[in-house]
């Protein structure tokens, strides 16, 4: 007994001193990161940009975003780092590029569809082929699933279908692709998703949410936008831009690409008060989320992580 005890005791001992020791271990590699402080810069000078021209600053964005990436730290902590990829050469590195540009087109083309949405460009403002593909399955999904419900087969099309489809035609790997079992998930869901369930079941014990509401609210973010905003940009977008430009800057890159992507609901927040605000509320409040989710794919290998995180934090919204 004495045996297994202490046994127990030095696996604890061991555990708690790698924790730490990730932990600082990723914060070290932070502070001496030329991708970490660009993103720092461009995220604090897009504050400025908002006081300077009296917008509002997103407060709870900024906080949602401060503690999921603090719990991103603490997943490091229980992860180990990926293995260093090297760098493409050759035809290979051609192959990526070609991949990363036609990722680049989809980003670009599914970016259009927001700012349509939004209201920002002229309705009339058709992408030749690209538009009226875009109408048809808005209507065939209303049809199918309800009026106004459109975006349930337009996005997992767009974002996911379609492109998923033409990078493995480009010689793109599913497993490579984030379509893996993963490293460590269970204890990264575990750090979490611990806050949004808590929150969520005390809005279920006060009244103020329903199960029927609450698992709507699940299957909606499905279909529209949590795992396919995270395969878009963490299973495409992020590990093309690994194989070329490393870990650090892929994890910044798209972190910023995705804040942009939202420029729609940008321009929506603030009153279509111009680009520059536009651009700079995305990156205050969803290149914050983007950098998170990111970490949470690079550490764990696998979409699954920040799939099933974005959809819980999207459900306290």
């Amino acid at each position: 007994m004495r045996g297994e005890t202490a046994k127990r005791h030095l696996t604890a001992t061991r555990t708690q001193s790698n924790f730490r020791g990730n932990i600082v271990h990723a914060l070290k590699r932070s502070a001496v990161s030329k991708p970490a402080w660009f993103f720092a810069a461009v995220w604090f000078t897009s504050v400025m940009v908002l006081i300077a021209g009296g917008h509002g600053i997103p407060v709870g964005g900024i906080v949602v975003g401060s503690v999921l990436l603090l719990l991103s730290l603490f997943v490091t902590g229980v992860t180990e780092p990926a293995r260093a990829v090297r760098a493409v050469a050759g035809p290979a590195r051609r192959r990526v590029w070609v991949q990363l540009g036609l990722v680049a087109v989809f980003i670009a083309l599914t970016a259009w569809n927001g700012l349509a949405f939004h209201k920002v460009i002229d309705g009339n403002a058709d992408i030749p082929l690209w538009t009226p593909l875009v109408e048809w399955l808005q209507r065939l999904g209303e049809r199918w699933f309800g009026e106004g419900l459109g975006t349930f087969l337009v996005n997992p099309v767009t974002y996911v279908l379609i492109p998923l489809v033409v990078l493995l035609l480009a010689s793109a790997r599913l497993p490579a692709l984030g379509f893996v079992k993963g490293h460590r998930v269970g204890r990264a869901l575990l750090i979490c998703c611990a806050l949004p369930v808590i929150w969520l079941a005390f809005t279920l014990i006060i009244g103020q949410q329903t199960i029927v509401r609450l698992l709507g609210g699940f299957i909606s973010d499905f279909m529209q936008n949590g795992f396919l905003e995270e395969f878009l940009f963490r299973g495409l977008l992020q590990t093309r831009l690994r194989l070329l430009a490393g870990a650090g800057w892929a994890l910044v890159l798209q972190a910023l690409m995705f804040g942009v992507w939202h420029l729609g609901s940008g321009f929506a927040n603030t009153g279509h008060a111009g680009l520059l605000p536009a651009i700079a509320i995305t990156i205050v409040q969803q290149g914050l989320l983007g950098l998170s989710f990111g970490i949470l794919f690079e550490r764990t290998r696998s979409l699954l992580v920040p799939s099933v995180v974005h959809i819980a934090v999207n459900s306290m919204g």
